[in-house]
């Protein structure tokens, strides 16, 4: 063996690895998250559930991301989040340092024809959700009717927030969708006081949430003091096997197409970044938050907190904003007149 010959390779072997004069060699997604900060922007009101859960991941979620950043969460209000939204696809780097929740309605509402969003909602990367919105009409079981058959024969009085809210127009989307007779009363300022008017018999029910059942009248969930008629989600809910969804009672595949657009709310509880990040950062992203959505800790405090935890991919959000983006305008008008907003 030649004296100093493995030394001179070893050297070689670095040489070999230099970039070429004029050539920069791009971060690794860990180079580039060490020491750095993440943003996690909210945009609805701190103290929810949406701002709760963010508050919540940014305590989890940076331990499965390469080069481990500090998340703070901040919140931006305005136009049911779409503010928010605007400011993390328009403004805000797209180095993947900015990440936006919840997306809640955001493709439905372009496809509606509202103006304030000015993003494509097919070019966000979606992340991932960590659970389906599951909307339930609800009432006292002391109401005139207890099955959504009944809801078609006689008048369940139902309290509404606005003829904008999810509280208005799911329920009169049933009306006109499947024959309920459901009548709302408007002008409640949120879901406790309706809450609070069916404990007065004002009203007999709310189209709201499933899960604010169980954080807000938990004893009336447990004592079975509610009748659940009708569900709007991609399946049945766990707790509600029996309950009939929407699109259980549509005659054609136009109806299950606009009823499927009204009831899915997979995209609601999602996590995304802009368009314009680079690829690999949004891979190590996606792969960092659905491993938190699994991580024993972050469960552990989601049940106390009383998060529904159930991961959708980002590939089951992304197909669902490409079909219903794909709509035929005809059919969206009927989507409009449903849910009353042909007129808004």
């Amino acid at each position: 063996m030649i004296k100093g010959v493995p030394a001179a390779l070893a050297v070689l072997a670095a040489f070999a690895f230099i970039a070429p004069p004029g050539v920069v060699q791009a971060d690794t997604v860990e180079d580039f998250y060490k020491g750095k900060t993440l943003s996690i922007y909210v945009g609805v009101g701190a103290g929810g559930l949406y701002s709760t859960f963010a508050q919540t991941l940014s305590r989890y979620m940076s331990k499965h991301i390469p080069g481990n950043p500090r998340i703070v969460v901040e919140h931006q209000l305005g136009a049911g989040g779409v503010v928010a939204l605007n400011n993390v696809y328009n403004v805000l780097p797209k180095d993947g340092t900015v990440l936006i929740t919840p997306l809640s309605q955001t493709a439905k509402r372009v496809v509606l024809g509202d103006a304030a969003p000015k993003y494509d909602p097919r070019k966000w990367h979606w992340l991932g959700g960590w659970g389906e919105v599951v909307v339930t009409c609800t009432v006292l079981n002391t109401a005139p009717t207890l099955t959504v058959t009944d809801a078609k024969l006689k008048e369940d009085i139902i309290g509404s927030f606005d003829t904008g809210s999810l509280t208005y127009t799911y329920p009169l989307a049933a009306n006109n969708l499947i024959g309920t007779k459901f009548k709302m009363v408007l002008g409640y300022p949120g879901g406790n006081e309706v809450r609070i008017a069916m404990e007065r018999n004002e009203v007999h029910g709310l189209c709201a949430q499933y899960d604010g059942w169980k954080s807000t009248r938990p004893q009336w969930v447990s004592e079975g003091k509610l009748a659940h008629l009708v569900q709007f989600a991609s399946k049945p809910h766990p707790d509600l096997p029996n309950v009939p969804l929407l699109s259980s009672f549509a005659r054609n595949d136009e109806d299950r197409q606009i009823m499927k657009f009204v009831e899915w709310g997979i995209e609601d509880r999602a996590l995304a970044v802009a368009p314009g990040v680079p690829l690999d950062r949004v891979a190590a992203l996606e792969k960092a938050y659905m491993a938190n959505l699994r991580d024993p800790e972050f469960l552990a405090e989601a049940e106390k907190l009383k998060f529904e935890i159930a991961p959708i991919t980002g590939t089951e959000i992304r197909d669902f904003v490409d079909e219903i983006m794909a709509i035929k305008p005809e059919t969206v008008e009927k989507i409009k007149k449903a849910m009353g907003l042909d007129k808004i």
